[in-house]
């Protein structure tokens, strides 16, 4: 683990510990709790998931900034390990089946209409990665329901 990542994870479990909730659903909560029985390293999946996804959120965040004009000095690629490198962009691989395919989308409207505004584009990034945002406010819930034990 570099020493990037290390400060990012405990920043990352700190606001994890913090975070509080007045309502759950009972439903969800004790399927996520069978989930985690099922699988012993479901913790360290969770937290490497989500943080994965925050760098890949903030990069597409700073990528939205600059396509509306804001340019930004490049920042360098933080160097990550194998905690945050490729190995953490899929849920490892399973036991009976083999790691699931990575499958690249390009967006058709930006091809087919140029000049959209920066509201538009913004719209169409997350229509195009509805299903990983709505993973990673997934993930969030269940990490903050793992570590309020």
């Amino acid at each position: 683990m570099t020493e990037y990542e290390y400060s990012s994870m405990m920043d990352f479990l700190d606001k994890l510990v913090h975070t509080r909730t007045e309502a759950k659903d009972l439903t969800a909560e004790r399927r996520i709790k069978q989930a985690l029985e099922r699988q012993p390293f479901s913790a360290y999946f969770l937290v490497q998931r989500a943080m994965t996804l925050e760098m890949a959120l903030a990069a597409a965040q700073a990528r939205i900034h600059e396509l509306e004009g804001h340019p930004a000095s490049p920042a360098p690629a933080p160097q990550t390990s194998q905690f945050l490198g490729a190995g953490a962009a899929v849920w490892g691989t399973g036991l009976d089946e083999p790691a699931p395919a990575k499958t690249h989308t390009a967006p058709a409207t930006s091809q087919n209409a140029p000049n959209l505004t920066a509201e538009d584009k913004s719209i169409e990034f997350i229509a195009n990665n509805a299903r990983a945002i709505w993973i990673g406010i997934g993930l969030l819930g269940v990490l903050a329901v793992i570590f309020k034990r």
